[in-house]
């Protein structure tokens, strides 16, 4: 970052970047001494005290991973280096936004507030000190003259770490649909520490003592609605545009007469944002005078009075460290509780007296038992639960958690479903009113409860993505009621999935997104549930008012599937990667607990390398000498063995049906994108509409033999290929006998067609193009070997008539094609977000930096010739497999790795998509765009006529960063064009390419007789 900083505000090769070089050498050497030597004191120093702490015979590998507060605070980047350079690139900074700092001057100490204000990096910033009396009048002000503009409201006494204004203009302009940005704080004894950073260290001090003594940091999660209605998690620390400031909220806080954080709070209660207009920025840039977790009676007041507004059945009460919601809805909603047993009496007596206790007469109660039918069990049921009337379901097929609910499902007929363990027991009266309370809430997916295990320390508080594993439980092992780095453990939160040990689910909701999963059979698929229900747009939430206790575990036992642990991985990826949003990016996943962790982006491929057995790494694209060698020895092919294929195909005359089919595939990442998805595709085509039998040779290297991995993989993208056969091929020792005879194989990658065509007792050889390949690679020896694959004499089976045209064109070979089409499940434009003139345009680019043809270093340089020229007039967006933000240009907004069902969602929020390529396939991404209805802009690429017309339904750019950007630019200031270009993409897409039945019709007719004249 400062790179580029440097680069922009100092040119190379002038005299002042050269003075400024020698300069921050100079800083960066002296940084790097203070660095080392505080390091190595500060390993002494806890190695001297964790011997104290261990005690004699202790085994130190037993410690926990978390590091000190003093570890994680010294790697923060505000530092006189980064702050000089962060002062001189706002004077260049076009269109800057400005930032408001109004003190609210109520007793504390103002000076040290505004002079806090005047040391920001970020040179736009207008102090305002203002008395309790005058805020309405000034928010008025405010909102009326300034709406854009960002305010941030601080109470006398507050401090902001140096940068900090600097880091929320930053997330506006990268970001201009932002409306409220907020981040971590501390008490404001930390502010002493800022004074250090900037000023040097005191002589021989470096947080002399216990750091942990000056302060208590408060790491927030992401954006949480449901969390905000029962606490304010976010405190006095944010930033919001001037046009929310609400009047009637200055004149409550007057007339209160509190001096408390109720005036923030019911500002952020009154806010209606959606998760893309917040932010968070995870690190500690605020000290406060004082925090106070307590609940008084005007804070009931303001959130029954934010209930009222929105129209909830509820009403607040007063918790030990936050609000509560008791639920008054208008009738009872008739419920479902559905348990899953082993016969487990003991346990079942326990969850029958926890649904008594509810005391709701609208309750029906499904209970499958997998224990055995006998006439002693069915009595049993009779005598102990003949109150609750349960009906009761003989399971006598092999257990499978997912099967075993959806089938009591079937049989239910409640609106709400409550999804119970045998091992849950005593809790709160009011549990059930609680639970199904939240799940009736239309925003809310679904919902469960803190649960407490029977040593009566928390179980369950939130599922978090990446935690001790794949997933882990908030707060396991922590006492009821305890404060932690992300708050109390009493606050109701969001969270990404719910445990099913007790959770509640809408009916509708639960039959949207398909029940669960039953590839899980085990463990797992609750969380898949929350996920789906989460990329379906809905909220899940946990809450701590009512909790109830679990034995987790007692039931099933602690063994978790093998092939649980791989079907989760692929559902689950996307956050894997990417970090929980309700979890904080600097603390630990190795802990249920809150603590701190400093571990890079790599550390989570660390540890999924290990969980899953096999390397997780982000791709490059590399042309490295090793791989040629490599190839050049697994890529045999001599003149002979051309004419033994050809001669082959002679030698089948007429149609032969094909029923077993042998794929050549290559490793793979990911079954959900690019190529690979395609050959699964066509494969589930040709199952379910030909019952062809599809075995898959996976060509790898020497080791990489895990049946696990591919077909956990294979059956997430495409369930229909679940069972199909996969064998396993060392590229470099093949022997072609090892593979089954066949009616047909497919090459599906060059590498592979040297594999196919070598092989014998396949009736016919095809070749999968999907892309001109060589064009890889520079001239040399893999361009060499990829361009020679077309010279094999396979048939050609080519994705659009352009590569087809190709193979026979330029290499002689026979081919046919098909044309690509969408998945019409997750790309359409039913839905879009609607226009708005105010609304910054918003311009979507793929990016993948590992991929040489994306041209990401093209897009990089457009996208700062378009924010120079736009500003917050424009939006720009990116997603892309593998690729980290910290790979991203600071002026773009990055969302990661998408699960695939969330692409389409996105692309109906953009206004523009750019789609770039310079191969012979201008790959899926204009298709997908065009029919979620984005306005397309490509380079001028012959090989995509066949879609891409400019000026008709996309525009074209040179290949060049400054005509691309030229192109954007005149696009954002042209909504009729826009407009135009995106209603041609809808309707060609319908025309041509919205149905992959339609589009792959032919191929199987083309399998069984490649000679023929028709298909």
């Amino acid at each position: 970052m400062v790179r580029r900083l440097l680069e922009r505000v100092l040119p190379p090769g002038t005299r002042r970047r050269g003075l400024i070089s020698g300069a921050m050498v100079i800083v960066r050497e002296a940084r790097s001494a203070a660095v080392r030597t505080r390091a190595e004191w500060q390993r002494r120093r806890n190695g001297f005290n964790r011997e104290l702490e261990r005690g004699p015979g202790q085994d130190p590998s037993n410690e926990g991973a978390g590091i000190s507060y003093q570890d994680w605070f010294c790697r923060l980047p505000a530092d006189p280096s980064i702050l000089a350079v962060q002062r001189q690139w706002f004077e260049e900074w076009p269109r800057p936004p400005r930032v408001w700092g109004l003190v609210v001057d109520d007793g504390g100490d103002v000076a040290a507030t505004e002079a806090t204000l005047r040391s920001q990096s970020w040179g736009l910033v207008e102090v305002v000190k203002v008395e309790p009396s005058g805020l309405a009048e000034e928010f008025h002000r405010l909102s009326q003259e300034f709406p854009k503009d960002l305010v941030v409201l601080l109470r006398a006494g507050d401090r902001l770490r140096p940068d900090a204004v600097f880091q929320v203009a930053q997330a506006v302009w990268r970001d201009p649909w932002l409306e409220l940005v907020y981040w971590d704080d501390d008490l404001d004894t930390l502010a002493q520490v800022w004074e250090w950073h900037e000023e040097g260290m005191p002589g021989g001090v470096y947080f002399e003592g216990d750091l942990d003594r000056l302060s208590q940091p408060r790491l927030k999660p992401g954006w949480s609605p449901d969390l905000l209605v029962g606490a304010n998690y976010i405190g006095r620390a944010f930033a919001v545009r001037a046009r929310n400031l609400q009047p009637d909220a200055a004149r409550r806080y007057q007339s209160a007469r509190v001096g408390d954080d109720s005036l923030w709070w019911d500002l952020l209660l009154g806010l209606e944002l959606s998760d893309q207009q917040v932010t968070r920025l995870p690190a500690v840039l605020q000290t406060l005078t004082s925090r106070d977790d307590r609940i008084e009676s005007h804070h009931v007041e303001l959130v029954n009075r934010n209930l009222a507004s929105r129209g909830w059945p509820a009403r607040a009460e007063a918790g030990e460290r936050g609000v509560n919601l008791t639920w008054t809805p208008d009738r009872e909603a008739r419920v479902s509780v559905i348990i899953a047993t082993r016969h487990n009496r003991e346990l079942l007596e326990g969850a029958f007296d926890l649904i008594r206790s509810a005391d709701n007469p609208a309750l029906e109660l499904i209970i499958v038992d997998n224990g055995g039918w006998s006439s002693d069990n069915e009595a049993w049921y009779q005598r102990r639960s003949g109150d609750l009337d349960p009906h009761v379901i003989w399971w006598d097929e092999p257990f499978n958690y997912s099967a075993v609910n959806n089938r009591a499902v079937e049989q239910s007929t409640g609106e709400v479903l409550v999804f119970l363990n045998d091992d849950t027991s005593s809790g709160h009266p009011q549990w059930l009113q609680n639970l199904i309370g939240w799940a009736q809430r239309p925003e809310i997916g679904a919902a469960g409860l803190q649960l407490i295990d029977d040593r009566g320390l928390i179980q369950f508080g939130g599922v978090v993505i990446g935690m001790t594993g794949l997933a882990g439980h908030l707060f396991q092992g922590m006492a009821p009621h305890s404060d932690t780095l992300l708050g109390p453990t009493d606050w109701t939160r969001n969270t990404m999935a719910v445990t099913g040990a007790c959770l509640a689910i809408r009916r509708s909701v639960f039959e949207e997104v398909g029940g669960f999963d039953e590839r899980l059979e085990l463990c797992g698929s609750d969380v898949v549930l929350g996920l789906r229900a989460r990329q379906a747009g809905y909220r899940n939430v946990v809450s701590a008012a009512t909790p109830i206790t679990h034995r987790e575990s007692a039931t099933r036992g602690p063994h978790v599937p093998e092939n649980d642990v791989f079907a989760s991985y692929w559902a689950y990826q996307r956050w894997l990667m990417g970090g929980d949003p309700y979890f904080s990016p600097n603390l630990s996943t190795a802990h249920s607990e809150p603590v701190l962790h400093c571990e890079e982006k790599s550390g989570v491929l660390k540890q999924l390398t290990e969980m899953l057995g096999r390397p997780m790494e982000v791709f490059y694209q590399r042309n490295e000498t090793g791989e040629a060698h490599a190839l050049a020895l697994a890529s045999q092919a001599s003149r002979e063995l051309t004419e033994e294929v050809r001669h082959g195909h002679l030698s089948v005359r007429g149609r032969r049906e094909v029923k077993a089919l042998n794929w050549f595939v290559p490793e793979f990442q990911s079954p959900f994108y690019g190529g690979i998805h395609t050959v699964f595709r066509l494969a589930d085509h040709l199952a379910i509409h030909h019952k062809v039998e599809n075995r898959f040779m996976v060509m790898t290297g020497p080791v990489d033999h895990d049946e696990r991995w591919y077909r956990s993989g294979i059956t997430a993208a495409f369930p229909s290929l679940a069972d199909s056969p996969i064998v396993y091929h060392d590229s470099f020792a093949f022997d072609p006998d090892d593979v089954p005879s066949a009616d047909a194989a497919i090459a599906t990658m060059w590498t592979t067609a040297y594999f196919a065509a070598r092989t014998p007792d396949q009736a016919r050889r095809f070749y999968l193009i999907q892309d001109f390949e060589p064009m890889f690679y520079p001239a040399g020896t893999l361009y060499a070997l990829a361009e020679h694959s077309y010279r094999l004499g396979l048939y050609g089976l080519c994705n659009t008539g352009h590569l087809a045209d190709v193979y026979r064109d330029r290499y002689g070979g026979a081919a046919r094609h098909f044309w690509p089409a969408v998945d019409g499940s997750v790309f359409h434009d039913r839905g879009r977000m609607k226009p708005d003139p105010g609304r910054p345009v918003t311009v979507f680019i793929y990016a993948r930096p590992g991929h040489l043809r994306n041209c990401w270093e093209l897009a990089a340089r457009a996208v700062r010739l378009v924010k120079d020229e736009l500003a917050d007039d424009v939006r720009i967006v990116t997603a892309g497999s593998w690729a980290f933000p910290e790979h991203m240009d600071a002026l773009i907004t990055h969302v990661g790795q998408l699960d695939y069902r969330e692409t389409g969602p996105l692309y109906r929020t953009c206004d523009i998509g750019v789609a770039l390529t310079t191969s012979e396939h201008p790959s899926y991404l204009p298709l997908e765009l065009m029919a979620c209805g984005a306005a397309v802009v490509s380079f001028e690429n012959p090989a995509g006529d066949w879609l891409l017309r400019h000026d008709h339904n996309c525009m074209q750019s040179p290949q060049t960063a400054d005509g691309l950007a030229a192109e954007i630019v005149d696009l954002v200031r042209d909504p009729v064009r826009r407009r135009r270009l995106a209603e041609q993409g809808v309707a060609d897409i319908a025309a041509r390419h919205a149905r992959w039945d339609q589009n792959l019709a032919g191929v199987y007719d083309y399998l069984c007789h490649p000679e023929s004249d028709h298909g």
